[in-house]
């Protein structure tokens, strides 16, 4: 079989220090909701006629979104051109070289994406409010907002060098006659994630007044965007807490994933022999748990996915590492906020499981792909038909699937009384 490559544009994939942004393609969402929504040959005039005033409707509400989009965008690559070469500068201060991510974080990634990406998903959408929602959410569920999380992490170390060289980046603004200034800059993407809520609010709020002019889907795929664009609010205001840990020289928080969420704990150390209140991180790969002393959290320990062992009751539950007693923790809360980390936990532990499934059936198609592959019949070489079934062309031995079986997961549940 003959498989022809091509090459892929994805901004969310370049390699960044200390994190990894996880996303889609463009083409690739563009084919998805192509074949999604492909256009009715007769469409029922009273669906027009109810698509039409309900776009008139929320029209002054679509206008902002995409004229707000296209300011943004405007400014973020003004920004870039003001500020993005000083690196290159003679006149740069020591004490900024080999620091810009954590001047700029991924703003050029953030900008990037929404150029090429976001934005002309809005504008083509104008007329179809129902695929901009769900074109809309399909950007969220391929993690392509995600860089918002990360860019709040790198805020605070963002702000101080903005501080510290103050005067500097004063004589660059006076000089590229920027009214705004690099700290205008560095906050928008902040501005931005925060003002989608409140539009999706808006579209929603005159939905229910006109709800007899609108129909149901398209209520109800705004109603589910806007839920889940308030949730990534909250994790990437969340994600800034991070900062505040420290003594946790042995390992890099920004290397276990995608951060999902952090909570206050009452935790009973068994390690420690003590209790103390925590604030407790759940990322991809591990739990961290620490320990708040005024405005830092102390280091304590972590849990890896694939080590994790817990035992779940109505007020707390207990982590462990692999068996009992060992670095074993208590942590108790309200019975909501329980329920909540046994299901972050449940699938913080299921992903791992299903990746390491992944991992050991690819690893098994290419050894049975490498030993049991036909080698090629000599009539290759002859003047005959190249597709003939004598040819030896994509002639190779089928072997039986093996059967799904668990991972060696040395991850334990107890479910206790």
């Amino acid at each position: 079989m003959i498989r022809r490559s091509t090459q892929k544009r994805n901004f969310r994939s370049t390699p960044r220090r200390k994190t990894e942004i996880i996303g889609t393609t463009n083409h690739q969402l563009v084919n998805k909701f192509h074949s999604v929504y492909q256009p009715k040959e007769e469409e029922d005039e009273t669906e027009i006629e109810l698509r039409d005033k309900s776009d008139k409707c929320v029209h002054p509400i679509l206008e902002e979104l995409i004229h707000t989009e296209e300011a943004y965008v405007k400014n973020l690559f003004t920004g870039l051109e003001n500020y993005g070469n000083i690196f290159q500068r003679k006149d740069l201060p020591q004490g900024l070289r080999g620091k810009k991510y954590d001047l700029f974080g991924n703003i050029e990634q953030i900008a990037e994406f929404h150029r090429d990406e976001f934005l002309p998903m809005l504008q083509r959408n104008r007329r179809d409010l129902k695929r901009l929602f769900d074109e809309f959410l399909e950007f969220l569920d391929q993690n392509c907002f995600y860089g918002y999380v990360i860019f709040t992490m790198n805020k605070q170390k963002s702000l101080k060098l903005c501080d510290l060289y103050k005067n500097y980046f004063t004589s660059i603004r006076l000089e590229r006659d920027d009214k705004l200034g690099i700290n205008s800059f560095l906050v928008q993407p902040i501005q931005r994630m925060a003002r989608y809520p409140l539009l999706l609010t808006q579209f929603i709020n005159t939905f229910f007044k006109n709800r007899d002019i609108v129909m149901k889907p398209l209520i109800e795929s705004c109603c589910r965007l806007e839920k889940r664009l308030r949730t990534l609010l909250i994790t990437t205001n969340e994600s800034e807490i991070i900062n505040d840990i420290v003594d946790c020289n042995e390992f890099n928080v920004y290397y276990q994933g995608k951060f999902r969420k952090v909570s206050e704990f009452q935790v009973t150390d068994h390690k420690l022999k003590r209790s103390y209140r925590a604030k407790v991180f759940i990322f991809d790969k591990c739990i961290i748990y620490t320990e708040i002393k005024g405005k830092h959290l102390v280091f304590h320990g972590r849990y890896p996915c694939e080590h994790i062992g817990i035992a779940a009751k109505t007020k707390s539950f207990t982590l462990f590492y692999e068996r009992r007693k060992q670095q074993e923790c208590e942590f108790s809360a309200d019975p909501a906020q329980i329920q909540l980390w046994l299901d972050l936990i449940r699938d913080m532990i299921n992903n791992y499981a299903n990746e390491e499934r992944q991992k050991l059936h690819d690893r098994y198609c290419r050894e049975n792909d490498h030993l049991h592959r036909k080698a090629p019949s000599l009539s290759l070489y002859r003047d005959s038909n190249r597709f003939s079934s004598d040819s030896g062309i994509g002639n190779i031995w089928v072997m039986p699937k093996p059967e799904e079986e668990a991972t060696g997961n040395r991850t334990t549940w107890y479910a206790a009384s």
